[in-house]
């Protein structure tokens, strides 16, 4: 199943983008589900028509679905909200409702993302087009898989073996219910979904992110921070979607100087993201909603593109040998060296971009080698590795 998820800053028309490229999907045949992760869901507005957290018809070939973090979270982990229910419930005198309380900040990300491996597992439709959250709820969803499944495997078994000890003891003072083996069950499960979840969204032959922006420099800035960032998790951005451009002609006059600023913006993106294919759609005469609107716009942007395409060719990390050792190269386009901090860690390396951070696990090549330089140059973040032992 071919992946596409849309990004960008809040109110750069994201929505409209993702229903626009479903629906030109499923008029050329394909069976296409278009989700949405984004708390303040406008399926159904982009549509005119009633969209929920099952998935409804809403055209020929097309299916569109809202996704629910709470119905989502049963799902993901019913026997630890069910455990936490009980727990928050076992001195109270009358029941709580506890469902949405029981959905922890951040976790509906991870919901939604779960929910997605779900349906691309399920392997019921050809393309999967996500309209997700604006860009840092995106950042934040697109980081749980990595950060809590590394955290639940290396806590859960502890964990386990210490509650197996102490339950009856626990339980008999305190008179609170503890965890059973079922519930380490279930969490040893999540992290296999968290593994096979990020497996997915790494695979830049099934899954591609677009970002959508607008030709205003703080929305560009923002656009090529999200770039940065979401290749820094190793997800690949392989279209840049500039939405709302506005026509010279209806800028005459009182709005001249909107034209100028317009065209350095294009001519900015253009330099930026030059090794990405930029797509451009014009700003409608009016509101973009509804089937025919749609797809007049997807026709403007895409052209004879296959909006199923990966649209640009993958980078990820580069590795080659030089006269100090070996050399691992990260792309991080647009950010000042300054912004940059790395450490090492055991055999991960620990790297930061302003104020993103990742874990990187070092390729089987490089590990028990420890860094001994590092430089910024051209766009990527190249830190050099001691010779190998026998090279020495």
């Amino acid at each position: 199943m071919r992946v596409v998820l849309y990004t960008g800053k809040g109110g750069v028309g994201k929505t409209c983008v993702a229903a626009a490229t479903a629906l030109r999907l499923a008029e050329q045949g394909r069976r296409v589900l278009v989700a949405s992760t984004d708390a303040a869901h406008s399926l159904g507005d982009a549509f005119d028509r009633e969209v929920g957290s099952e998935a409804q018809k809403v055209a020929d070939n097309l299916w569109a679905l809202e996704i629910d973090p709470v119905v989502a979270g049963r799902a993901a982990w019913g026997g630890l909200q069910e455990y936490l229910r009980t727990l928050m419930t076992s001195h109270a005198e009358s029941g709580i409702e506890a469902d949405e309380l029981l959905v922890f900040p951040g976790l509906e990300e991870l919901f939604a993302l779960l929910a997605l491996l779900d349906i691309e597992e399920g392997g019921a439709y050809d393309v999967l087009v996500v309209d997700c959250a604006p860009t840092g709820e995106t950042l934040s969803l697109l980081k749980y898989p990595e950060r809590l499944g590394a955290f639940i495997e290396r806590a859960l078994p502890f964990k386990r073996k210490a509650l197996k000890v102490g339950r009856p003891v626990i339980e008999g003072v305190m008179k609170i219910p503890m965890p059973q083996d079922a519930l380490f069950d279930e969490l040893s499960s999540l992290v296999g979904r968290l593994e096979r979840l990020r497996a997915l969204l790494t695979d830049t032959g099934r899954v591609s992110l677009r970002v959508v922006t607008t030709a205003e420099r703080i929305v560009v800035k923002e656009a090529k921070r999200a770039y940065s960032w979401l290749g820094l998790y190793g997800y690949h951005v392989d279209a840049v979607i500039v939405n709302r451009l506005y026509p010279e002609e209806a800028l005459a006059g009182y709005f001249d100087r909107w034209t100028e600023l317009q065209r350095t913006s294009l001519s900015e993106i253009g330099d930026a993201f030059a090794d990405t294919v930029v797509l451009r759609l014009m700003l409608r005469q009016g509101e973009l909603h509804g089937a025919p609107a749609l797809r007049e716009a997807a026709a403007e942007l895409y052209g004879d593109v296959d909006p199923e395409a990966v649209l640009s060719p993958a980078g990820g990390l580069g590795l080659r040998a030089s006269t100090d050792g070996c050399e691992l190269s990260l792309a991080a386009p647009f950010f000042d060296k300054r912004d940059l901090d790395l450490r090492q860690d055991g055999d991960d390396l620990v790297v930061s971009l302003a104020n993103q951070t990742r874990r990187l696990p070092l390729p089987e090549r490089l590990r028990g080698r420890d860094v001994v330089g590092a430089r910024y140059e051209d766009g990527s973040l190249v830190v050099t590795f001691e010779p190998e032992p026998n090279a020495r």
